[in-house]
């Protein structure tokens, strides 16, 4: 994955070039590996914004016990890392078991060489022998523990807040995807990223190394994220490949991932606390499960909270595969938001 340089230098871009079907092959993905592995950035750089400091108190805790110190070799701050450990994903309905297992199917010739190449960047006298040797030893064995050092991490660094996370993940999508359908590419990346521009039926990335990726029908992956602001990432930019690229790119909103809902008195009032809890946690599309959670209420309840508030045409449910996310609509937001006018 090559990350947005730390330090651009003026005129150096990536240009991705669009051929014949590489417009009708885009196509949006979410990845659960993808925010695991740039939620590992963040610890590696606590002071990127100062919203993720809610966040790396919570998992303060936790982090210490975990062992992930291959892992946290073969990932780089910044720059250029093992592509084979950020997956292209192919669906908006990724789940983690999905990407493990692409990370796991890796060729063993291409972990070896991906991670010869990072060992390179290291300094080897402040690496642990040990570790350094896992990653230059074997590469299935190295892969494998990368494997689990990867599900270790999502479990304690991403899956508690994935519920939230993914229903900004999904407005995203919806929004960017009507951007798309109005606009094509060139209205899609309008406003995708302050270093994306598209002119002459290709998409100009600054801040990346020189170089030019022919999409040759591939298509483009198009991944929001909310770990990995305010950053791009694309990746794999090898011609030679044929998995489609992936162009991860900041999700809209993400600050509201780490801000708490607060409710109006008024609506309070008017619908009474649970309900309004409710109603004011559809802010990020959810399930009843991932509400029953965060309001602290049981899921028969806030079922039964959710069926009045979709009869009085406050929210919305619409199915994601075998889920139902339940969102407001623009009644209730416009009531939300009635104490700040």
């Amino acid at each position: 994955m090559q990350a947005e340089s730390v330090g651009i230098v003026a005129g150096m871009a990536l240009v991705l070039k669009f051929g014949r079907g590489d417009a009708a092959r885009c196509r949006f993905a979410i990845s659960p590996l993808q925010e695991t592995m740039s939620a590992l950035l963040v610890l590696k750089d606590p002071g990127r914004h100062g919203w993720y400091l809610p966040w790396l108190r919570d998992v303060e805790p936790v982090v210490a016990g975990l062992d992930l110190g291959l892992l946290g070799l073969a990932v780089p701050s910044n720059g250029h890392g093992p592509d084979f450990l950020w997956p292209s994903p192919t669906s908006p309905l990724t789940r983690i078991e999905d990407d493990l297992a692409q990370v796991r199917a890796t060729d063993p010739a291409v972990v070896a060489a991906e991670l010869a190449e990072q060992a390179r960047r290291l300094d080897r006298h402040t690496v642990p022998g040990d570790l350094y040797r896992a990653l230059t030893g074997d590469p299935v064995a190295a892969r494998e523990t990368l494997v689990a050092q990867q599900r270790t991490a999502w479990r304690a660094l991403v899956e508690p807040l994935w519920d939230r996370m993914r229903g900004l993940l999904d407005a995203d999508i919806t929004t960017r995807a009507r951007q798309l359908a109005d606009g094509g590419l060139e209205g899609l990346f309008a406003d995708l990223h302050r270093r994306a521009t598209w002119k002459n039926d290709e998409l100009h990335l600054t801040g990346f190394r020189d170089g030019t990726v022919d999409l040759r029908g591939r298509g483009l992956i198009l991944v929001p994220t909310a770990f990995g602001w305010p950053n791009l990432g694309i990746g794999p930019t090898d011609n030679t490949s044929a998995t489609s690229p992936a162009l991860v790119y900041p999700m809209l909103g993400t600050a509201r991932l780490w801000e708490p809902a607060t409710q109006s008195p008024a609506i309070v009032r008017l619908l009474g606390s649970g309900r309004a809890s409710v109603l004011t946690e559809t802010f990020i599309p959810s399930t009843t499960r991932s509400l029953a959670q965060r309001v602290d209420l049981a899921p028969a309840t806030v079922s039964e909270h959710l069926a009045v508030l979709r009869a009085a045409g406050l929210v919305t449910a619409k199915r994601r595969g075998r889920e139902v996310l339940y969102g407001q609509t623009p009644l209730s937001a416009a009531l939300l938001n009635l104490d700040r006018f």
